[in-house]
């Protein structure tokens, strides 16, 4: 006689102190659940935020970054025009 797989797992089940899944208990989890889950996208939120600051605010050559820039852009343009 074979066994199947659910009867496998509620005899694992059983051994393993009655951990189980039983639909009556998800009902009192679930809050629990959401509570951790909505928890991670909290930090995972402000772990953005600060790295998005940290980019923003702790350049200290992001002036000579866009101004470099407006000049090759210049050039490239000039160049363009002489040809």
């Amino acid at each position: 006689m074979e066994t199947t797989i659910i009867e496998t797992t509620a005899a694992v089940a059983e051994t393993a102190g009655g951990i189980g899944f039983t639909p009556e208990n998800l009902a009192q989890t679930a809050p629990i659940m959401g509570k951790g889950m909505l928890g991670i996208f909290i930090v995972m939120g402000i772990i953005i935020l600060c790295v998005t600051l940290l980019n923003h605010f702790g350049s200290p050559d992001r002036k000579a970054k866009k101004e470099a820039k407006k000049a090759a852009k210049a050039q490239a343009n000039a160049n363009q025009q002489n040809q």
